[in-house]
């Protein structure tokens, strides 16, 4: 196969096959759903593409895409009996994108094998699809600050002494949010909808608004809770929604790729995906893409592994919830850890609750690195993982951000350094 002349396509988070209103890799008519994606160099000289076509809405463009690979796109359609769902340029990789429905009784793997032998097929794959779920437990108080256990699992308060985030860029790729929460209408910058069609308006905003809050709550407004990085930029990126009579959203690999792909291309600093599921071939690429421009990627880790994506790429940070000390040798955790266990988060309504799940966790993870990348904006991901690394207390189990800045700016001052030294 020829990629130069061919056509190509937070709480924890479980992956499995597209379930748009229906079983795993179908759609609401019960059929199979596959991406094949196009290289067409033209989509590089176009204008930015914005999120003004999301879902799977089939409609004229407003985007420009080679006529060959258009023709080449519905010749394609035509030769293996598929019908175009939707279809959607990746800038980041020069590749046009197409979903197609495959008619029933298809040996999928067969079909994906014959498009991959194509001459201008560069990939083709199932349409994986990425599950969040929480527990939470409504909070009823105004303020909230002294029921943050990780404020003192991360020493936040002498943190922020020296960094809090400013003008960090922080993508979050998650379910929509709620932009009029007293604690996030000052952080958020902007949100852009990848979803809205196959999505119901009323779809529950919970996780993002959670993830969001984690990473960056006002910190000055004297209600709520405190974000790591207050004084970062969020900008929200809804690939996730709510299927009826599920109590989980999802999200599924066309959605993750728009998303993806807006992130890179308006230079984000930090992208955080709260989430695990499937290996994905097209995704893994676009996560290779964002590491190559120096974004800074934060996943949520698997509690037993570190296998599907995005944990298991070369390159991502995966993070897991902390632990107690006599675990911490056990094989199956994360090598960075963060709380994750009963921490109160922002929900829809200017309501708060109780939620657990390495969703959060990961949160964490984003707004620390958002307080290190503001110090030193040249930081490497390496470097990154490094700090946090270094910064992971025995007593919790637990990254440590004033630690971590501490060694960054040779700092004193955190008082677990203060700890360590009375112990010896």
């Amino acid at each position: 196969m020829n990629r130069s002349s061919s056509l190509i396509v937070l709480l924890f988070l479980t992956g499995s096959l597209l379930a748009e209103g229906g079983a795993p890799g179908q759609s609401e008519t019960g059929r199979t759903r596959i991406l094949v994606t196009f290289s067409d160099p033209a989509i590089g000289s176009s204008a930015r593409v914005t999120a003004s076509r999301p879902g799977y809405k089939r409609s004229t463009s407003t985007y420009l895409v080679s006529l060959g690979v258009r023709r080449t796109a519905k010749r394609i359609a035509s030769e293996f009996k598929l019908k175009i769902v939707d279809e959607w340029p990746i800038l980041s990789l020069r590749v046009h994108c197409l979903v197609y429905e495959v008619p029933d009784k298809t040996d999928i793997d067969d079909l994906l094998l014959r498009l991959q032998q194509t001459a201008e097929v560069d990939s083709a794959q199932r349409l994986n699809v990425f599950e969040v779920s929480a527990e939470n437990e409504l909070a009823t108080e105004k303020s909230y600050a002294n029921l943050q256990h990780s404020l003192d699992m991360l020493e936040l308060a002498q943190a922020h002494q020296w960094s809090r985030g400013d003008h960090i860029r922080i993508s979050i790729i998650d379910t929509a949010v709620d932009t009029e929460h007293p604690d996030l209408k000052a952080s958020i910058s902007s949100q852009h909808d990848f979803v809205s069609h196959v999505a119901h308006e009323t779809s529950s905003k919970a996780h993002g608004t959670a993830v969001a809050g984690v990473i960056g709550a006002d910190a000055d407004n004297g209600i709520g809770i405190i974000g790591v990085a207050p004084a970062s930029r969020l900008q929200i990126l809804r690939a996730c929604w709510h299927q009826p009579n599920r109590s989980s959203a999802v999200c599924d690999s066309f959605t993750l790729a728009k998303s993806l792909d807006y992130a890179i291309d308006s230079k984000s600093d930090i992208i955080n995906l709260s989430l695990n599921g499937p290996s994905d071939a097209l995704l893994g690429r676009m996560v290779e893409q964002a590491l190559e421009n120096g974004i800074v990627v934060i996943a949520a880790a698997p509690e037993h592994s570190r296998s599907g994506f995005p944990a298991e790429l070369d390159g991502v940070i995966a993070v897991g919830t902390s632990q107690p000390p006599q675990m911490e040798q056990a094989q199956h955790l994360p090598q960075i850890r963060a709380p994750g266990t009963d921490i109160l988060v922002a929900v829809p309504k200017g309501r708060y609750d109780f939620a657990s799940g390495s969703s959060l966790s990961a949160a964490h993870v984003t707004g620390i690195v958002a307080l290190l990348i503001a110090s030193r904006p040249r930081l490497s991901t390496e470097k990154v993982r490094s700090l946090l690394i270094g910064s992971q207390s025995a007593n919790y189990g637990s990254v440590n951000a004033c630690l971590a800045l501490a060694e960054l700016l040779s700092k004193t001052g955190c008082q677990q350094d203060q700890l360590v030294s009375e112990r010896f």
